[in-house]
């Protein structure tokens, strides 16, 4: 199941919801629907969407008929939920030219039943594993403006596009999507974009540090090779009487201990040395070496 079915699951869960929300739930579900005709209805191949229509309508208005119909196509059901009679529907909610403020009168409770609605209809969310993207697809661009208003207005900074024929509303930054589901009633899921971000955010900074150790290591191993090349250039022109036995010392040293730290090094000198003095000696031997090469 993918991550956004699993929320649909969840937010279809509607038994158990306030009995003050369930009316703007199901008129987020009838707001995202389709309109067919003249008769506004919900469509989908989501068998677990049209039992949550069925619930919500029952509880709202127990006394009205509903009716779902079931299309199979190239092996698939296509169902789809209407009242009947269908005007009965805009008797109660509207004509759904805009936001009925009778039904989601503005407050958060009514607002995130209203969207939880809409995103059980037509809302997306990818994988928090692969990205983070939320989208709602809307057919109808009236009522997608609308929507967009009515989102950023409760906080939720959401953008808008043109695809084929339909409006998009999207958003693809983990904070809005999670207040975003949190808003809507997907709170568990919300939960779980923050753990794997979290994962992800940790997982970088182990791998930014291994990388920076092992770009210092490559460097510290670069530098060691190339004194070593230089003190046995030294030793094969001039010979290790050119040497002070400070430098010679050095030299004998960081020949026999080729993979060990300046750190290392240093407390193995006969008297002892800081690690910039031992630094400064190195340096000395690598200015000998190359004014004998020049």
């Amino acid at each position: 199941m993918s991550f956004s079915s699993e929320i649909k699951q969840e937010l279809c869960a509607v038994r158990d919801i306030p009995a003050s929300d369930a009316p703007a739930v199901l008129y987020g579900m009838f707001f995202a629907g389709k309109t067919v005709g003249k008769k506004q209805v919900i469509q989908t191949e989501n068998l677990n969407i049209i039992t949550a229509a069925q619930t919500l309508c029952e509880a709202v208005f127990p006394n009205i008929h509903h009716e779902t119909k079931r299309l199979v196509k190239s092996g698939s059901s296509l169902y789809t939920f209407e009242i009947k009679p269908n005007n009965v529907l805009r008797e109660i909610f509207g004509d759904f030219s805009s936001i009925n403020s009778d039904i989601v009168s503005g407050n958060d409770h009514s607002g995130g039943a209203f969207l939880r609605g809409i995103f059980i209809i037509c809302g997306y969310v990818t994988d928090p594993h692969k990205g983070y993207h939320l989208e709602i697809v809307l057919s109808e661009k009236p009522k997608a403006q609308m929507l967009l208003h009515f989102i950023n207005e409760h906080g939720m900074a959401v953008k808008s596009t043109m695809r084929q024929k339909n409006m998009v509303l999207y958003a693809k930054t983990s904070e809005i999507i999670e207040d975003f589901l949190t808003y809507i009633g997907a709170g568990g899921h919300s939960l779980e974009i923050m753990r794997v971000k979290i994962e992800k955010d940790l997982r970088n900074r182990a791998n930014r540090s291994v990388n920076c150790d092992s770009a210092n290591l490559d460097k510290t191993v670069a530098a060691s090779d190339k004194i070593r090349r230089d003190i046995e250039f030294i030793f094969e022109t001039a010979g290790k009487g050119s040497l002070s036995p400070e430098l010679l010392e050095t030299a004998r040293l960081r020949l026999e201990n080729p993979e060990s730290s300046l750190s290392e090094l240093c407390r193995m000198f006969d008297s002892p040395i800081s690690r910039s003095g031992l630094n400064h000696r190195l340096q000395k031997l690598a200015q000998i070496a190359e004014k004998l090469r020049g």
